[in-house]
């Protein structure tokens, strides 16, 4: 039933568009009718729910505990019996355009306007999210470090267990380089398989991840993504880490005498 309404100070055909999430909660749908005040003191206003507001991915909004409406302009000057007042708006311009020339030119009109670039007003409220950014570069450095230091420690404990047969090829005359490079390229191929493995739990967790958070706070936000940048930089990295690691024990295993290998 529509609500009764102050009909000097309602808007004709007062319509508002409803944020999804709360709609959902409210049980509201397209056509239903809100009551809408500019202060608790004053007389409600019944407005019709002209759509639902799907919000854009925002990580800052993700908190908000007020449910955003939108409404026509002129209807909320009219609500609020604000005039000609505005907090922000945004403009855009076309490619190329001189930002400090248009400040110079909206100064006379709005004394004291900053005109701010949208990248600039991104960087200014995501502070938040470059110290998350900087804490898991740190940790991501950290388990590089780590992963070379176990995978190192694969190799060389394999190699001690090969040091009889490796003894043995080089006195029946295989070349010490042939040896060397074989060593490198199964280390290689051992990182490459563990990379792939790697990939493929991180794939799987990114998933979980954007499973439960996306459900959680009932957005369509991306948590965690997996790009074929990263992709490709975790197997170049896990490929030179155990190049790396092979060469370092193929030097150790092929600086031995053989003779002494094989108990001359």
């Amino acid at each position: 039933m529509p609500l009764k309404a102050a009909a000097q100070d309602c808007p004709d055909r007062f319509e508002v568009l409803v944020e999804r999430p709360y709609a959902a909660a409210a049980g509201l749908t397209v056509g239903s009718t809100v009551s809408v005040r500019p202060a608790i003191e004053a007389e409600p206003c019944a407005a019709v729910v002209a759509g639902i507001l799907e919000p854009p991915p925002d990580p800052a909004a993700l908190n908000a505990t007020r449910p955003r409406v939108l409404f026509h302009l002129p209807h909320l000057q009219g609500l609020t019996g604000r005039r000609n007042e505005v907090d922000y708006f945004t403009v855009r311009t076309r490619p190329g355009t001189d930002l400090a020339t248009l400040a110079a030119d909206l100064d006379p009109l709005l004394p004291g306007a900053q005109v701010l670039p949208v990248s600039e007003v991104a960087e200014r409220s995501s502070t938040t999210f470059r110290v998350v950014s900087r804490f898991h570069t740190a940790i991501a450095a950290i388990t590089l470090i780590a992963g070379g230091v176990f995978l190192a420690c694969i190799m060389i404990l394999k190699v001690q267990e090969r040091r009889l047969p490796v003894a043995a090829a080089r006195l029946t005359g295989i070349p010490r380089r042939l040896l060397f490079w074989w060593t490198v390229a199964e280390a290689a191929l051992l990182s490459t398989l563990g990379g792939a493995a790697g990939l493929g739990v991180g794939i799987a967790s990114s998933a979980v991840v954007n499973a439960y958070y996306q459900r959680y706070y009932d957005t369509t936000l991306v948590f965690s993504q997996v790009t074929g940048g990263v992709v490709t930089e975790a197997l170049a990295l896990a490929v030179l880490l155990g190049m790396a690691a092979g060469v370092f024990a193929a030097v150790r295993l092929l600086a031995s005498n053989p003779l002494d290998e094989v108990g001359r």
